[in-house]
């Protein structure tokens, strides 16, 4: 109770004593925003993205020189739309030398490959995705992946179904040779993608997920077109916060990971509930059960947000969040192969280092440089007490570049001292 106490005050701090925010630090890609027509007559748009990243992280090892890092990719997209029907494909070249630091026999590497290969259809109501894509399930933290196979996505009314079925092997996984910078890093594990298959068929998947809107109203011909217009005479009440209704979504899981290399059958089951509180923020909590041979526990979560948009134009975001684990059965831990939050730029905190806490503080400035900068901060309660802050500064120019600077400090038991990382990525998109 006193760690979590401690753990608790010190995200306070943190929240309050910055006045800076947090972007997405492991998905910076600004690919599909360039998507541009190769002719106004064609509907095949394409894109292009090179990236160099180079940076320097302090050893752990008192007395021993910083190590440099360095990584680069070129990334190439084709979309090919028709009314409803796509066809998108996404490759490229990837080369990336690691620290010195890590304890591994490979210290750089040279790739070729495909990203994303996949049809999509898109009707009033459905979303589907076939073949090679990236993809989620709703918004729990079981599923985050890239992966071979279906993604359904089903509007019924109040009522959103989404079901995902396939396979993921090592080569094309999130974290596997195709990640911008994973490889960068890995100061404890060498390898993010060490139990995931070489071959389809080893570490496969299927989930299903059903979310509840309670705001949700069919719509009519003389409806407004604001969605919670029929709000607007209630204040804030025990029903009723914001001009919408306390709960927005109630979201219920069933997912499971199976396969030639996966001993134990994996079962999870779970739900999602969002909450909308006074003074605009917004509450997400649940909690997903893993069934597994003597490896059964329960993991709960929270997640505090508030999201505002100034006067100026400029836009904050302020997170706070908690996930706690219930050990059903002695030293279980919670395992799913393809959760993939890897929280902090450099440790990468996941599903097996249950319970965390975390806390986000985010500013995008108006104008045409897109001036963004950010925090943000993860930690275990238990084992090793690791914690992470990672800073984040981004500014775009000339319409085609964008500079992201990376400044991360790390304390864990893991190692002897504690250690800092700094690195530039520079981004050019066509």
């Amino acid at each position: 109770m006193t760690k979590i106490i401690r753990n608790v005050l010190f995200v306070s701090f943190l929240i309050f004593n910055y006045t800076i925010s947090n972007a997405q630090m492991h998905c910076r890609s600004t690919l599909g925003g360039y998507l541009t027509p190769f002719h106004k007559n064609v509907p095949l748009l394409w894109a292009i993205e090179g990236t160099m990243a180079p940076g320097v992280m302090s050893n752990s090892i008192e007395g021993e020189k910083p190590a440099i890092l360095s990584g680069g990719m070129l990334i190439g997209a084709l979309d090919f739309t028709v009314k409803k029907h796509t066809f998108y494909v996404e490759g490229g070249y990837k080369n990336w030398r690691n620290s010195k630091l890590i304890q591994s026999t490979t210290k750089q590497s040279k790739h070729v490959g495909m990203r994303q290969v996949f049809y999509g259809f898109n009707g009033d109501n459905i979303a589907i995705k076939i073949g090679l894509h990236e993809t989620k399930l709703g918004n729990y933290f079981l599923f985050d992946e890239r992966i071979l196979g279906l993604s359904i996505d089903k509007k019924l009314g109040a009522f959103t179904v989404n079901a995902r079925a396939g396979t993921v092997i090592a080569n094309f996984a999130r974290m596997g040779r195709f990640c911008a910078n994973r490889h960068l890093y890995n100061l404890i594990t060498d390898d993010f993608t060490e139990n995931i298959g070489e071959k389809v068929g080893e570490t496969n998947l299927v989930g299903f997920a059903l979310n509840w809107n309670p705001n949700y109203k069919k719509p009519t011909e003389t409806e407004s077109e604001d969605e919670f217009g029929e709000f607007e005479e209630f204040s804030d009440s025990e029903e009723f916060v914001n001009g919408k209704k306390l709960v927005t979504n109630v979201g219920l899981i069933a997912y499971n990971e199976f396969g030639k290399i996966i001993p134990d059958n994996k079962l999870y089951f779970g739900s999602l509930i969002d909450i909308n509180l006074p003074a605009k923020f917004s509450l997400q909590t649940g909690a997903v059960y893993q069934n597994m041979n003597l490896n059964n526990a329960l993991v709960y979560i929270a997640t505090l947000m508030r999201s505002v948009t100034w006067k100026s134009g400029s836009y904050s975001q302020i997170g706070i969040g908690y996930i706690g684990k219930y050990n059903i059965d002695e030293d279980a831990i919670f395992q799913p192969l393809f959760s993939n939050m890897f929280l902090g730029e450099i440790m990468r905190l996941d599903a097996t280092d249950f319970p965390l806490w975390k806390a986000s503080l985010s500013h995008h400035f108006p104008g045409k440089l897109k001036f963004h900068v950010g925090i943000k901060g993860v930690g275990q309660i238990e084992a090793n007490e690791t914690s992470e802050i990672d800073l984040e500064i981004g500014i775009k120019l000339l319409k085609h570049a964008k500079i992201t600077t990376i400044l991360s400090r790390v304390q864990t038991n893991a190692l002897q001292n504690d250690f800092y990382m700094a690195r530039v990525e520079l981004r050019l998109a066509f």
